[in-house]
């Protein structure tokens, strides 16, 4: 019962990490209402080499996931919504792919091998299973703590809680069954990856030219082929459609599409909208100028704020504050305001409410305690603050593995994505770790996340910086509701008309809208084209019939109305040749301009590359230690005719890809590698088998034969 009540006192947390665990798993609303759609057992959202998925099986996943994302109070958008469904239905392509090479291959993961992944026996345990199950409270390493805990979540020990306990519980054990999904199909591609690098050899050609590479520095001349002037060299319909029936697998479409055609207005604000903007911006600029607590004028607009806490025009700038702005800011005095222009549509006001000098930084450590250390956090305090290591008292008692294994810093991924350990002003603050900013360095003191008890100190202070304290108000210029009227009013009168879609998209482009043909839309598409909030839009067109006009106007986010007609639902298998015609004729018209364009130059006997330059448009470069190994910008034509071509003779013309090439080789180089062969060879082999099980499960993946059906339902 101990630790059933810590799960519940630590759901709220729980909820949180869950959140920010899919945050790059981004999730939505998964199904409006609609389980009419579910009656039908033989409906299916994917089929994936014969294997169905039920649709109502993936309705359920999806709102799993929804829920734990949306536990936070997050409202999530039709895109998100999208976003989720695609990273699901990809989810399950990359599950079967595995489970069927898997089962060909004799792999398996056991029952008692994921449990031992949990627990840590005779393994080390996943660092996934840990955190999680230490953001409830539970000691990881407590092995009968985190088996009372799975005893916990099993469906009979949730059905015996109160009705208002089941949820929470519920959506616990659901994260917790996804994450052991997870486990498994890491230890599974594990497996397989550890099977496909024992799948190769080095040959002996390849050990022995590990041993000594030559090398050549080699000058050359290269121009594209696009500066041939004669246009009647172009692929024939005929070639085109030789090379289409030759390469069927270059045009092989997994998934089907819809050709679609579409009318969008895009609804801007109206020069009175402009003149209303600019009066109500003078307004908001006077109000800024006299207020005394500049944050009250912030709090009345959406799109400004007014924080507590200072930042430095470094982090200004960070955050993408406009470089005009900073500018203002750090040259101002004290109380002023600036007068802003129209960038993006819209205005930006800045008051500079304070300057002062601090600490640009600090770098943190952290000890997070479990309900049994926790009675003992003063003590841990005292005997920091007495002379004991920090970092050996948070691998004594945190219960974090990761901030643990690292002495207790805080480390962070920047916005980069690069690991960093100082934490700035403003970046405490909203983490409610503001005490940082005002306790000794070296001080340790005892704090609280949500419900759980931890010790921080500082560990250091960064060189100071000016920093800034402001308030930032955003004044978009937006259209009116006139203007919106106007402009629906025009597209829902040519909708209105009961005309052909032909003859509504002539009208309209006479009106000045955009009519857009000739696209397409897919089971995976989030939008239409680059509108935002479209994706009802999509959904419809999916489903609709050639020739069918919706017989609404869509509504796409605040500023997109569009009128949408299906041209032709186009099956999964070969991508109709008039659809690729066009690329596949570009392609060829540049391989056959590029080597008229070789042969008409071999044909002009140039004697050297200066002669070679000039004829090409060109200059002449010099490429240094130019190997068998292409490279970089050393195409494989490249290096083949600069590892062939004798030394200081000029080779003929070449076309490589888009380029045509003359190369001089100057001088070979044999340089020693500085390694054993046997050496050279085990870093092959590692590099090797590095990249191997991943290519090969990608090719796993293209060859699934995948029905996407999900458009029927979602």
């Amino acid at each position: 019962m101990a630790t059933l009540q810590k799960i519940r006192n630590r759901a709220g947390l729980l909820i949180v990490v869950i959140g920010v665990a899919l945050l790059a798993f981004i999730v939505g609303d998964g199904l409006r209402s609609g389980g009419t759609l579910f009656q039908m057992s033989n409906n299916y959202a994917l089929k994936i080499d014969g294997e169905k998925i039920k649709a109502e099986d993936y309705h359920q996943r999806l709102q799993q996931l929804q829920e734990a994302a949306e536990a936070n109070g997050n409202h999530l958008t039709d895109e998100q919504r999208m976003q989720l469904n695609n990273q699901l239905a990809e989810e399950y392509i990359q599950s079967i792919a595995l489970e069927k090479e898997a089962g060909a291959l004799g792999l398996k993961v056991t029952p008692e091998e994921l449990i031992a992944l949990v627990l840590g026996d005779g393994v080390s345990p996943a660092y996934q299973a840990q955190q999680f199950i230490s953001q409830l409270g539970i000691n990881p390493s407590d092995r009968n703590a985190v088996q009372t805990f799975l005893e916990q979540i099993t469906d009979s020990q949730i059905a015996q809680l109160p009705a208002e306990q089941q949820g929470q519980m519920r959506m616990i054990k659901n994260s917790w069954d996804a994450l052991l999904r997870s486990l498994r199909n890491e230890r599974l591609g594990s497996k397989f990856n550890a099977i496909m690098t024992r799948s190769y050899a080095i040959n002996k050609v390849d050990a022995q030219f590990l041993s000594d590479v030559p090398s050549r520095d080699v000058a050359v001349v290269r121009t594209p082929s696009t500066i041939l002037t004669d246009t009647t060299v172009r692929a024939t319909d005929e070639e085109v459609r030789e090379y289409y029936n030759k390469h069927p697998r270059m045009f092989i479409q997994k998934y089907p599409f819809t050709r679609v055609e579409y009318i969008n207005v895009a609804i801007r604000p109206s020069a009175k909208d402009y003149s209303d903007a600019l009066a109500s911006m003078n307004k908001t600029r006077a109000s800024l100028l006299g207020a005394s607590d500049a944050s009250m004028v912030a709090r009345s607009h959406s799109e400004a704020f007014a924080p507590e806490y200072y930042m430095s025009g470094k982090e200004l700038r960070d955050i993408q504050m406009p470089s005009s702005l900073v500018d203002f800011i750090e040259s101002a005095e004290v109380g002023a305001v600036n007068t802003p222009t129209i960038e993006n549509d819209s205005y930006s006001l800045v008051k500079v409410m304070a300057r002062k000098s601090a600490p640009a930084g600090v770098q943190a450590r952290i000890i997070v305690l479990d309900s049994l250390n926790a009675t003992k956090a003063d003590s841990i305090v005292g005997a920091i603050n007495g002379g004991a290591a920090f970092a050996d008292m948070a691998t004594r008692y945190s219960v974090d593995p990761q901030t643990k294994a690292q002495g207790g810093y805080i480390i962070f991924q920047d916005r980069t994505g690069m690991p960093d350990t100082t934490l700035t002003e403003a970046m405490a603050t909203m983490q409610k770790l503001d005490t940082l900013y005002k306790v000794p360095v070296g001080r340790a003191f005892t704090s609280t996340l949500g419900a759980t008890k931890v010790i921080m100190q500082v560990a250091k202070a960064m060189p100071e910086a000016t920093k800034y304290k402001i308030a930032y108000i955003n004044l978009p210029i937006t259209f009116s509701e006139n203007t919106f009227s106007e402009k629906y009013s025009t597209i829902n009168n040519i909708l209105a008309s009961g005309k052909s879609f032909d003859e509504m998209a002539k009208e309209a482009e006479a009106k000045g809208l955009e009519v857009v043909r000739d696209a397409r839309v897919e089971p995976i598409s989030i939008n239409l084209a680059n509108i935002p909030s479209s994706r009802e839009v999509v959904s419809w067109l999916l489903k609709a019939k050639a020739g069918e006009v919706n017989e609404k106007v869509f509504r796409c986010g605040d500023a997109n109305l569009v009128v949408a007609t299906v041209k032709e639902q186009v099956p999964a298998g070969t991508q109709p040749f008039e659809d690729v015609k066009e690329d596949i004729r570009d392609y060829l018209t540049m391989r056959k301009r590029g080597d008229k364009l070789a042969s008409d130059l071999e044909g002009k006997k140039i004697a050297d590359l200066n002669g070679y330059a000039v004829a090409m448009q060109a200059t002449v470069d010099t490429i240094p230690s130019v190997s068998l190994v292409a490279r970089g910008a050393v195409t494989p034509m490249l290096s083949a005719h600069a590892m062939t071509t004798a030394i200081n003779t000029i080779s003929k013309p070449f076309r490589s890809g888009t380029e045509v090439m003359v190369v001089q080789p100057l001088r070979e180089i044999k340089t020693p590698v500085g390694q054993s062969q046997e050496a050279q060879l085990n870093q092959q082999r590692r590099a090797l088998g590095q990249g191997l099980g991943y290519r090969a499960f990608q090719q796993l993946m293209r060859d699934m034969d995948i029905v996407d059906n999900r458009a029927k339902f979602f």
